[in-house]
């Protein structure tokens, strides 16, 4: 005959199922919290993913917004591509006195293999990772001491040429990284990535709107200021000295029997010694001087806040560098080559124009010309 169960034992189950009950929805509601605080999290970046403008501020945001999010210790954004041995920090939330640093890849495992696989690398604890045997190993001999324990490695990709990984990393103390923090980490930078390649783009646009802005500005062989930019310059320059009051000198350049060197050595040897010419002029000049290649064999520097004293001495030493310099085009024995100046200065000739001191200066440079040439003349 069968025994029933004590009502004791079965009140007892019953407030047991009830607990267990209790333990789901406790952590049922907590789940639903979490996620609630992680889409509220993830709209407060995207607003300020809205509001950066540059992809520094978009890097030194999310690194931030990322540290906060998931609890992090350290937060970093670096540019590397797969197969590279050295990435460089584009932010560190951690220490932003990191940004520009290399780094060797070899030593973070987690973000070769994340740029290899174009996917999200976990490592939940390095101590047990196989992926990290190896620097376990060094840090032991070395005695060194790593706080980090858990690691996320994000890539990302900005175009063909531009790659990168978001890395997060938490110490000991805290608990470890998790699949979910993955899920989140990779759904902000996903959700942020229009706006990194807008803003990568635009920066794209104006580098090279600075890079062809330089080249109509520059001298392809000689990297001075071409003609075109002289005179831009040199009309700023005029109304200065003219609003102020203050001297400007310019200086007219010519390479004596220049026409020789091309017949005899070649037009290749002609443009090897109008570099080094080049070369010579702008390592004399000073910081605030302006050297330009007007033509030819002919150069321009204009010299502000200095009169005619002090413009002829310029001259007079640039003569004698020039005088004294080995010109090696390879051909046999160097070179030696001398130079004309013609020099005129501001406001004591008398003219409006950026282009009546020029014609000045070459005035002056046909006097020393004529008057036997590696002469310097007012």
């Amino acid at each position: 005959m069968k025994t029933k169960r004590p009502v004791v034992n079965q009140q007892l189950e019953e407030i047991e199922k009830l607990r267990t009950a209790l333990r789901k929805a406790e952590a049922e509601v907590q789940r639903l919290l979490d996620e609630a605080a992680a889409r509220g999290a993830l709209v407060d970046i995207l607003h300020d993913v809205m509001g950066s403008l540059s992809m520094g501020e978009l890097f030194h945001m999310l690194a931030r917004r990322l540290a906060r999010a998931l609890n992090l210790s350290h937060s970093s954004v670096i540019f590397a591509k797969s197969g590279d041995p050295m990435g460089t920090v584009a932010s560190a939330h951690e220490d932003p006195q990191l940004e520009n640093l290399q780094v060797e890849l070899d030593k973070y495992p987690e973000i070769e293999a994340a740029l290899a696989s174009e996917q999200p690398v976990l490592i939940p604890d390095i101590w047990h990772s196989e992926a990290y045997k190896r620097l376990r190993e060094v840090w032991e001999k070395d005695g060194s001491v790593i706080s980090v324990r858990s690691i996320i490695a994000l890539p990302f990709r900005l175009d063909l040429d531009r790659t990168g990984v978001f890395l997060l990393r938490r110490t000991a103390e805290k608990p470890p990284l998790t699949a979910a923090d993955v899920d989140f980490a990779e759904t902000v930078v996903k959700s942020a990535m229009n706006a990194m390649r807008r803003a990568h783009m635009v920066e794209v646009t104006q580098a090279d709107n600075l890079r062809l802005e330089a080249l109509a500005r520059t001298d392809p062989l000689t990297q001075l200021l071409n003609r075109r930019a002289l005179l831009t310059h040199l009309a700023t320059e005029v109304e200065r000295t003219r609003r102020y009051n203050a001297p400007l000198s310019i200086l007219m350049i010519d390479v004596d029997e220049f026409k020789d060197v091309n017949d005899t050595f070649g037009h290749l040897a002609g443009d090897q010694v109008l570099v080094e010419i080049a070369l010579l002029l702008a390592r004399t000049a000073r910081s605030v001087d302006s050297v330009a290649r007007y033509g030819g064999d002919e150069f321009v520097i204009a010299v502000p806040e200095t009169g005619e004293a002090g413009a002829i001495a310029f001259a007079e030493r640039l003569r004698d560098k020039i005088q004294a310099h080995e010109f090696d085009i390879g051909k046999g024995d160097p070179l030696r080559l001398t130079v004309s100046i013609g020099v005129a200065d501001f406001p004591e000739a008398k003219v409006e124009t950026a282009e009546d001191l020029l014609d000045c200066a070459d005035r002056a440079l046909y006097r020393a010309k004529a008057g036997g040439r590696n002469l310097v003349c007012v």
